[in-house]
């Protein structure tokens, strides 16, 4: 197959087909994501388009469900906030994104942060403050919403852990 100046694919559309097969059979993966590396081997844009469309007509591919599962693996260890911006770095587009985060309840997350707490107190040494503080910081970076931390930290620091 040849371009408009007459040069040749350097991923024709069989070899792209073959490859995505491949990374398909080792895991699971986002459109966006099979897109990235599909353009950085070389291909052109119609044969990652084609490739694509063909992935979604097989149903070979499927966001939404990749978006669900996703939330539902890592739920236990970091929270709706950061879910979503690994989604979102992986191509998911943002209705799906906001449909499979909203499966997450604040319940649920109470209960994930509240383990996560209790399994790292630990690592949480020092005065009562400093020690609310390092817990805070370290259910924050982990994504869950600040009433999340809050209800959690209450549950799991004892009142001399910390004002909370």
């Amino acid at each position: 197959m040849s371009d408009e100046n007459g040069a040749a694919d350097a991923y024709p559309f069989e070899r792209a087909w073959n490859y995505v097969l491949w990374l398909l059979g080792r895991q699971a993966y986002t459109t966006g994501q099979l897109k990235d590396k599909l353009t950085r081997k070389g291909a052109t844009e119609e044969t990652v388009s084609r490739v694509l469309d063909k992935l979604l007509e097989l149903k070979l591919v499927d966001d939404a469900l990749y978006a669900e599962t996703f939330i539902r693996t890592r739920s236990r260890n970091k929270g709706a906030v950061r879910l979503r911006q690994e989604l979102f770095r992986k191509g998911v587009a943002e209705p799906l994104v906001d449909q499979a985060v909203g499966n997450l309840d604040e319940a649920t997350q109470l209960g994930s942060a509240v383990a996560l707490a209790q399994k790292n107190r630990w690592r949480w040494k020092g005065e009562p403050r400093a020690r609310y503080a390092k817990a805070y910081a370290f259910l924050a970076r982990r994504g869950f919403p600040v009433d999340v931390v809050r209800g959690a930290l209450e549950q799991t620091l004892t009142p001399e852990d910390g004002d909370t």
